[in-house]
């Protein structure tokens, strides 16, 4: 199968679904001493992620490689999932992925696979320090063509003869994975550590990563050592993505990618490269939206979309009039705090300059001609006044 072409996309912005096209082309080298050839592809195919209900989004993707050399092996993706995160507290959130997938890879040894994985997670924040628990299990099944040969003496003299023969093999995986990063400035590095347990034995592997994310593009890179069933490996890949347009980027990646234990592949090398184009913006994109979550004591949800922004702080009555910096998310900036029922003014800076988008609610200005934002939120244990002038609580 052709290498991966990119190590991070873009995410749905908050409230609209975005359908992107990529196209490209990778480089793949069989894992060393395993069967199969260095093949060249050209790839292509369509994205469409957005979100869904309440903290929840949904991504479907379709993918074709199409190998260039001869016995090269062409190749054939469907994904789709989704996932959904809520907090539980300031710090605290909980959330679930799942993802399932099915891919046909061509001649000349063809190979047929569908599996589903979950990671139901536990994610702490706090500042620019989060540390994710998460869960996994997954399962599915594989079928590969095996071909034997057979010589037989024939009445036209001696024949050889190929014959496929499908086997068909159930795949599990689960274990768990521990994650902690430290956001520095425009830096953040990730360690991370995940057992495994497969049917053909445990897999253990330790990550550590560098994200570097700019207005103009993002770069990571990933060291991993793993002890699997088969022995040691290691692995490094790094990747770039760079925009060029409001809706469109230019992306690279390449390295030695690891294994994958639910589908026992082992190691591989590969490049790639190719460019993202937006094909459709699906839905209104607010710039600013909010909720409350029912608590002791309820949480304020601020989400800021400023795709350009360096550092962006909210500043309001709920922080004591003190900056707090809000944490990035995509091109969305997020913040979740302790807020109390009542009348609430509030505003954001922006690298260091006060701002308030234009869609922000109850706008006016305070006694030194400042504007601000206001919200209203309910007392969840009185009765809510559902009149339109009233109704000012829910998602703007």
């Amino acid at each position: 199968m052709a290498a991966a072409l990119c190590l991070f996309g873009a995410g749905p912005a908050d409230g609209q679904a975005l359908l992107d096209l990529d196209l490209g082309a990778s480089y793949s080298l069989p894992p060393a001493g395993g069967a199969g050839i260095a093949s060249t592809y050209v790839n292509g195919g369509l994205r469409l992620a957005g979100p869904f209900g309440s903290g929840g989004y949904l991504h479907a993707s379709g993918f074709g490689g199409l190998a260039l050399n001869e016995g090269g092996a062409s190749w054939v993706s469907v994904l789709a999932g989704g996932g959904w995160s809520q907090p539980v507290s300031p710090v605290l959130s909980i959330g679930l992925a799942v993802a399932g997938e099915a891919f046909t890879v061509g001649d000349p040894v063809p190979y047929r696979a569908a599996f589903a994985r979950a990671e139901p997670e536990i994610r702490f924040e706090s500042a620019r320090t989060m540390v994710r628990l998460a869960g996994y299990g997954g399962i599915g099944a594989s079928e590969v063509t095996v071909i034997e040969t057979f010589v037989r003496d024939t009445r036209f003299g001696r024949r050889v003869f190929e014959v496929g023969f499908p086997v068909a093999t159930d795949l599990w995986a689960w274990g768990g994975t521990a994650e902690v990063e430290q956001g520095l400035g425009m830096l953040t590095p990730r360690l991370a550590g995940a057992v495994y347990d497969t049917p053909q034995g445990r897999y253990v592997v330790g990550r550590l990563g560098l994200e570097v994310r700019s207005p103009g593009g993002t770069f990571y890179a990933e060291g991993s050592v793993w002890d699997t069933p088969d022995g040691g490996e290691a692995s490094v890949v790094a990747g770039v993505r760079v925009s060029t347009g409001a809706r469109s980027s230019f992306y690279a990646s390449g390295g030695k990618y690891g294994p994958d234990p639910l589908l026992d592949s082992p190691a591989a090398g590969g490049v790639g490269a190719g460019v993202s184009m937006g094909l459709a913006e699906l839905g209104a994109v607010p710039e600013l939206s909010w909720r409350v979550v029912d608590g002791a004591p309820q949480t304020l949800v601020l989400e800021l979309k400023a795709e350009d922004a360096m550092l962006v702080e909210c500043v309001g009555d709920f922080t004591g009039w003190s900056t707090v910096p809000m944490r990035r998310d995509g091109d969305v900036w997020v913040l979740e705090l302790p807020v109390s029922p009542g009348v609430h003014h509030f505003g954001f800076k922006v690298d260091g300059a006060w701002y308030l988008p234009a869609d922000a609610p109850g706008v006016a200005e305070d006694e030194w001609g400042e504007v601000q934002a206001t919200i209203i939120v309910d007392d969840p244990d009185s009765t809510a006044d559902v009149t339109p002038e009233a109704d000012v609580s829910s998602r703007t």
